[in-house]
């Protein structure tokens, strides 16, 4: 048995290596193209271009390891069947499920490691590559600027800017807009709207530099609301300082996405949004009873005590650890900084603003962008109403919570449906292979296309269906695989009866029997 066994294996690991590094290298093809567009020409290391590469390697790893077992099922065992070799074994008294044991067993240990790729090394690199695009982007600012968006540069340059085209080659701008926040002692706030400009790295290589023409710029100080100062100029120059820095990655304070995190980090994110979901229902409740008990001239009822936040114990207190290590692994604080070709660079320019030239002092009419954004608004009187902010607040808070539970649930089980999609592959395929033997590599490639599609069709609507708060996520995630692996053992156990008997030649024998049949 155990012969038999090593045999049916190395019957399918060629397939199975072979299928992983087809499928994997078919949806590489298909993520590059963005990757180049995105960092191609813009002078950037080779190396990290590389690196960018192999961090979506394990997102993609995750999906072909399911389908190359599918794969290898579906022409291991359409080979045996060829051969003769399975009518051999069930002969000798070997029934179908013991030769599917070896493929089971095998299965078995591509989906541990499958749920090791999805739960650990996925999110991780995830995480890193999203913090090294994010410090390409910081140290390219060009890169990081998006037409007919609001440009946030960093935090502590104080400037948000908005153009309606942007070249990414040139540098050029159309129909400008800057909100400048920066912070200064008479806490001026200035908004520039321009007809066009460009943008470079000045000459130390830190600062980017705004050469802007045809424009106005509002000036207005909280301290003095009636009074507004417009400058108009013909050429304008600002220089956002600091800009670019060494080429780090840091893994604190920014926020991570459900597609960055662990099983166990996953958990622990369920029990922080269901206390903010219940925290803003009971605050949402006392602000209802509050304007029922204004309106109706009763005597207010009591706000109930401030809740701090709770610590939330961690989840998998024994697997955390190897979390930890595997995360410093994958998670270096800092990468060795890049030195990329310089972007349209202006060597000559002072690193001041060149004078503006004063327009007539008339009366101005503020456009609507700067009415919005320079005028504060009126103040209104007090009242006991609850006031209409807290209370949208609460609404989104509350919204925003039940929609992190929902997607937390849905890639939770995820991480544990798509490893254990293996088994019901290899069923299937098995009985497949077994119905076809004479299939060949035309069965191979319709077999695992179409029953693959199918199960990442349901599971792609289930999670639709799931995120969207119609169904139990952990119900609607394990449909697929509970439907494909019925099918699976319900088609095995016909196998096991039929073998022996009348055996098919291949699909296209079958489909050509049918034709003369319909001919007769």
């Amino acid at each position: 048995m155990r012969l038999i066994s090593r045999h049916i294996l190395r019957t399918l690991v060629a397939p199975f290596i072979w299928g992983v590094a087809a499928l994997t290298g078919l949806l590489l093809l298909n993520a590059l193209p963005p990757l180049i567009d995105r960092f191609g020409g813009k002078g950037i290391e080779f190396r990290t271009m590389v690196e960018c590469v192999l961090l979506i390697a394990p997102s993609l790893t995750a999906l072909t390891l399911p389908m190359a077992v599918l794969v290898s099922v579906l022409y291991g065992y359409s080979q045996l069947a060829a051969n003769l070799e399975m009518v051999a074994m069930y002969a000798n008294g070997i029934s179908v499920w013991r030769m599917a044991r070896p493929a089971l067993v095998g299965a078995a240990v591509v989906a541990v490691v499958n749920f090791f790729v999805f739960d650990q090394l996925m999110p991780r690199s995830n995480v890193r590559f999203l913090n090294l695009s994010t410090a390409v982007a910081q140290k390219l600012p060009t890169l990081a600027l998006r037409q007919q968006v609001l440009n946030v540069l960093p935090a502590r340059t104080g400037y948000i800017l908005r153009a309606d085209a942007i070249d990414q080659e040139t540098g050029g701008m159309r129909r400008v807009t800057i909100f400048d926040l920066t912070d200064n002692a008479e806490q001026v706030r200035r908004l520039i709207l321009a007809d066009s400009g460009t943008m470079a790295e000045s000459v130390n290589g830190k600062d980017l530099v705004l050469t802007l023409h045809s424009g106005v710029i509002y000036e207005f100080q909280p301290n003095e609301p009636g009074r507004l100062q417009q400058i108009n100029f013909v050429h304008n120059r600002v220089v956002v300082r600091d800009v670019q820095n060494d080429l780090s990655l840091s893994t604190s304070g920014r926020f991570r996405s459900e597609r960055e995190m662990t099983g166990c980090e996953l958990l622990d994110q369920l029990d922080e949004q269901r206390w903010t979901a219940g925290h803003t229902r009971a605050e949402s409740e006392y602000y209802t009873r509050n304007d029922l008990h204004t309106l109706a001239g009763l005597p207010l009822p009591m706000r109930p005590a401030e809740q701090p936040r709770p610590r939330f114990r961690e989840h998998c207190a024994a697997y955390r650890r190897f979390e930890s290590w595997f995360n410093g692994l994958m998670l270096p604080q800092k990468l060795a900084a890049e030195t990329p070709a310089q972007n349209p660079t202006q060597t000559n320019l002072p690193q001041v603003a060149t004078p503006v030239v004063p327009g007539p002092q008339n009366p101005v009419v503020l456009p609507p962008a700067a009415q919005q954004f320079l005028v504060p608004p009126p103040g209104q009187a007090a009242t006991a109403l609850t006031p209409l902010f807290n209370v949208q607040n609460d609404e989104f808070l509350a919204k925003q919570a039940r929609s992190a539970i929902l997607l937390y649930q849905v890639e939770y089980h995820q991480k544990f449906a798509v490893p254990l999609a293996c088994f019901c592959f290899v069923l299937i395929g098995m009985a497949l292979a077994l119905k076809y033997p004479g299939g060949g590599i035309g069965l191979v490639i319709a077999g695992s296309l179409v029953i693959f599609l199918g199960f990442y069709i349901m599971l792609q609507g289930g999670k639709a269906v799931a995120q969207a708060g119609y169904v139990n996520p952990a119900i609607v995630m394990y449909v697929p695989l509970l439907l494909f692996t019925a099918i699976g053992i319900g088609a095995v156990n016909s196998a096991n009866r039929e073998m022996g008997t009348a055996r098919s030649g291949g699909i296209l024998d079958q489909l050509i029997d049918l034709f003369r049949g319909q001919q007769d």
